[in-house]
């Protein structure tokens, strides 16, 4: 009995094939005798291992949600279970689903690469990066980030597919999930738990959030990526629940707006606990491009966004914001200013920022050197000692600012690609903006809040960390979606 229902689901995906049915079949067989041989305490853990393979299997979309929902424990496994596996769970998981997706494809004979106008402008910085490997004194350095890179391209191509198969709720589904999981367990750490790293404390028994990052910048360029996509949907359930048409559907729409509502507010709350400054000043950066894009009229925007940003401002001069948050954002305007820091003594007031400033001239001195081949991708951490200041011999593995990382790695070739890589992004995302409508125009608003955030915070960080060029390829992926038509379903005929 059980056989015969399993073969009518694998029919009823339009997966057919014997080897297929074959593979599943002996997934049940070997999950079930290492269930039954198991010890007691293990037995839970191997079930949900074998439930997850076997629904990667039967539809690749079920991994997709599981690689992002693990995707970001990379760090944490790090920490705590270092060895524990060859590669990261979400590595693990991201090269399943891909290859799950492929015999899928191949058992349906309709596996093709999805067309995507962001295809080329990513393969050619990819592959820029990839030639600067060459001179690199690190090729392992290197090949770990043309990786991610690839993995982008792999990821955007899948969501594509997905999408045009399932259409785009697993896509949203799998982001939102994985970013209530992360800011629930963010919010526990910085409130709830009352210990953590001494370096993260604020005062007794209040930490800054970092969830399963390990560290709160990253953690917050995260969530900041999923929450302008939560908050254009609640906006848009909103305006469709107050239009109020059709009647039927208001209780539908309501319950969606509690929902989002609620994930929006989980976000922004794990947002403000990172205390992340350059978050925040992405976050505030998003809101205000949102709100000039997501009137049909440009100019009516602009208005509101001038309004928004003037009352934000007679808050803070007004003293009417959180103390934190204008304690923290006194001084952010210095984030963003460069100057030489050779010889400026150090405290515990400007340390951070003046770390920062170190990394970025470090950077700078990589780029003048080899202003046209750049130190080879990946290689900002093997070449630091021979460009670092000298109260600063310890590299962090980055330069603290995206634009001059890929600068002094890739030279002004690579940053000339990565440029123009963003520029169509942001091109694609704003015409995507005009010729959608709906809940697709909602997410082409959120998507361009997300890009905008990143761009932000990129500015004093490096984002591209623990998988989370997962999610950004992803994101890439629906983006293209929004403006694919979805595949027609599947009926009797087909199967």
């Amino acid at each position: 009995m059980m056989l015969r229902l399993l073969f009518h689901w694998l029919r009823r995906s339009g997966i057919t094939q014997p080897g297929v049915f074959i593979g599943v079949l002996a997934l049940v067989v070997i999950g079930s005798l290492a269930i039954a041989v198991l010890p007691l305490e293990m037995v839970m853990g191997s079930a949900i291992v074998l439930a997850v393979l076997i629904g990667t299997v039967l539809e690749s979309g079920i991994g997709l949600i599981v690689t992002l929902l693990v995707g970001p424990w990379a760090a944490w496994l790090n920490t705590y279970y270092p060895g524990l596996l060859p590669i990261d769970a979400g590595q693990i998981m991201f090269a399943l689903t891909l290859i799950a997706w492929s015999l899928g494809g191949l058992a349906r004979r309709e596996f093709t690469i999805p067309k995507s106008p962001l295809s080329i402008p990513l393969l050619i910085f990819t592959g820029w990066a990839a030639v600067t490997m060459l001179w690199a004194p690190d090729l392992k350095l290197g090949l770990t980030e043309v990786v991610k890179w690839i993995e982008i391209v792999l990821a955007m191509w899948f969501t594509i597919d997905l999408a045009r198969r399932r259409g785009i709720q697993w896509i949203v589904v799998a982001v939102v999930l994985t970013m209530m999981l992360q800011a629930i367990i963010g919010i526990y750490e910085a409130r709830w738990r009352g210990s953590g790293p001494l370096g993260f404390r604020l005062s007794e028994g209040v930490y800054r959030a970092y969830g399963t990052f390990e560290q709160p910048n990253p953690f917050a360029g995260f969530i900041g990526l999923g929450l302008p996509i939560v908050l254009a949907l609640t906006a848009y359930y909103a305006v469709v629940l107050l239009r109020k048409r059709p009647a039927a559907m208001r209780p539908r729409h309501f319950a969606r707006v509690i929902v989002c509502s609620v994930i929006m507010l989980l976000l922004a709350a794990a947002l403000y606990l990172s205390f992340s400054r350059g978050a925040w000043l992405g976050a505030v950066s998003a809101l205000g491009v949102m709100i000039a894009f997501a009137p049909r009229r440009l100019w009516i925007g602009i208005g509101l966004m001038a309004i928004a940003l003037a009352l934000l401002i007679g808050l803070s001069s007004g003293g009417l914001l959180p103390a934190a948050i204008n304690e923290r954002l006194a001084d952010a305007g210095e984030l963003f200013q460069f100057r030489d820091v050779r010889g400026v003594a150090i405290n515990d007031a400007n340390y951070a920022l003046i770390e920062r400033l170190a990394r970025w001239q470090a950077a700078l001195n990589m780029l003048t050197d080899q202003p046209w081949t750049g130190v080879g991708f990946g290689n900002y951490q093997a070449v630091y000692e021979q460009y670092r200041l000298i109260n600063w011999p310890t590299p962090l593995g980055h330069a603290h600012n995206i634009y001059l990382n890929v600068a002094a790695e890739t030279g002004l070739p690579g940053l000339a690609a990565y440029a123009f890589l963003w520029a169509v992004i942001f091109g694609l995302t704003i015409q995507t903006i005009r010729q959608t409508n709906g809940i697709h125009r909602a997410l082409a608003v959120g998507l361009l809040g997300a890009w905008v955030y990143l761009s932000v915070h990129n500015l004093v960080d490096n984002l591209y960390v623990n998988n989370t060029h997962l999610l950004i390829g992803v994101l890439l992926g629906l983006l293209v979606a929004l403006r694919q038509p979805p595949k027609p379903p599947r009926t009797l005929s087909h199967l």
